[in-house]
């Protein structure tokens, strides 16, 4: 079975000195459609924050999601969390 899973290496633009990410969104691909909705989202929430959007309840992914928040945290980001709509 093939992981299908893809990470990408970090742009060079992001890595010069200086450059800091203010919020990121993750959301699930079959999301996609709707990113601006979730952008906007992204946008109003306080500097420095990590919007998650959790797949269905139904979903294996969810715990990933459920992961990645904690290790977020961990690291001492703000992260908020969204169940789709």
């Amino acid at each position: 079975m093939e992981n299908q899973h893809r990470y990408i290496r970090t742009p060079r633009t992001l890595k010069r000195p200086g450059v800091q990410l203010d919020n990121f969104s993750i959301v699930p691909a079959s999301l996609l459609p709707d990113l601006s909705a979730y952008r906007a989202l992204s946008d109003r929430q306080p500097k420095g924050t990590a919007v998650l959007v959790l797949p269905s309840p139904t979903s294996p992914l969810r715990r990933v999601y459920a992961a990645v928040a904690r290790v977020l945290r961990e690291n001492g980001r703000n992260v908020k969390l969204y169940p789709a709509t």
